[in-house]
């Protein structure tokens, strides 16, 4: 949502299209995340990411605005 947001506020602003020149995602394997103790291969310990396929759905979304 975010990004999305970004990205069209970088195409109606040429200030802040100056200014933002790059977005982070936080992408691993699986989406989400988890407590330590539960092992799930893939799946983040720390933070909550984007699973790999909204990961792809996401960089192919950033192409199509730059």
């Amino acid at each position: 949502r975010i990004v999305k947001e970004v990205l069209h506020s970088r195409k109606i602003s040429s200030e802040i299209a100056q200014y933002v020149k790059g977005v982070m995602i936080e992408s691993y394997i699986e989406g989400g995340n988890q407590k330590v103790n539960e092992h799930i291969y893939g799946k983040s310990i720390t933070d909550p990411c984007l699973g790999w396929e909204e990961s792809e759905k996401l960089i192919y979304t950033i192409a199509d605005h730059v």
